[in-house]
Order: C-alpha cells, then sequence, then structure tokens
C-alpha cells in the first residue's frame, strides 16, 4: 500500500491536483466516489487553490461554479469555500487575509488528509477512524478551543487566537 500512496502524496505536494485525484481514482476509489466528501472537497478547494496560484482566474472561476458551487450548502465547508473564493478578490491573493491557502503547507494539509483516508482503508485496521487524526492534531484542537473559549469568556476581548502564527512563531500561546 505505502508504494501506491506516495505518489499521490507527491502529487498534491507539488499542486498536481488533477493527476493525484486520477491515481486516487484508480488506486483507491472509495475514497473519491462521494464527491461532496471531506477528501474530495479539499481536493477541489486545492484545485482552485492552484489555477488562482497559477494566474488562470477564468479557469478558476469556472472551476469553482462547477466544482465548489456544491459545498457552499454544506455548514462544515462554508468558511473554507469562502475563502478559497476570496481569493479571486486581490490582485495579489498571497498578501491578503485568504493568502495562507497560497502556502505549501495548504497542500501539506490535503496531503495529510488524503493519506490519512488511504490508511483508514487499511482492512487490518481496528478503529478506522483513529488514523484520521493524529494525536498532536488533537492537541492542537483542544488548544485552539481552549483559547477560543476564553477569549469569549472575556467577552470577545483581547488578541484573537491563530493557531498558525503561534506554531510559526515558535513561542508560547498566549490565551
Amino acid at each position: 500500500m505505502a508504494n501506491l500512496y506516495f505518489p499521490a502524496m507527491k502529487l498534491i505536494r507539488n499542486g498536481e491536483i488533477d493527476a493525484a485525484l486520477s491515481k486516487l481514482g484508480d488506486w483507491y476509489p472509495q475514497i473519491v466516489q462521494d464527491d461532496k466528501s471531506a477528501t474530495c472537497f479539499l481536493l477541489h478547494c486545492q484545485k482552485f487553490i492552484e489555477l488562482v496560484r497559477a494566474g488562470a482566474l477564468e479557469e478558476a472561476v469556472k472551476y469553482g461554479r462547477m466544482q465548489l458551487a456544491k459545498f457552499f450548502e454544506l455548514p462544515e465547508f462554508e468558511d473554507l469555500v469562502k475563502d478559497c473564493v476570496a481569493l479571486l478578490a486581490y490582485q495579489q491573493p498571497q498578501e491578503s487575509l485568504v493568502g495562507y491557502l497560497l502556502e505549501e503547507s495548504q497542500r501539506e494539509v490535503v496531503a495529510d488528509m488524503v493519506n490519512a483516508m488511504i490508511l483508514s482503508t487499511n482492512p487490518n485496521l481496528k478503529d478506522s477512524n483513529s488514523c484520521l487524526h493524529s494525536y498532536l492534531e488533537r492537541l492542537l484542537r483542544q488548544l485552539t478551543a481552549c483559547c477560543l473559549e476564553r477569549r469569549s469568556l472575556n467577552d470577545d476581548q483581547g488578541e484573537a487566537f491563530h493557531l498558525k502564527r503561534v506554531l510559526n512563531s515558535g513561542k508560547k500561546a498566549k490565551c
């Protein structure tokens, strides 16, 4: 199995989303058969992001209408869809508030999610959900939730918590 999913991860990390979708469809069709799954959502978002990155804005708009529009009605995906579409509003999207989507780390997030979904297809796995969330990811989610809750209890006063900023600074989180 490892020899099959590494090429797909490399394709995603290189921004070659169409090729990754094709390989995943061949090797792990169960992962991409539900076009409204979280995995397909992230791959479609990444494809849109790659079009914006390449400056193919007309193609990005067409792709967004065809592939991202169906996710607007799903509340769990709404924020990321809005951030993706917002990339079109800026002449220099990498300098904008949604510029984080154009960073390499976004490709890593998508590749890691797809990797977790591939691992979850292992028939010998006792709990397929266990590989979807690493211990570190669970801790980071808890840190984020705690910091947001603390700010909420402070009547939304104080600095907003941004996990990415904390991770990039290498300093202790101030919640």
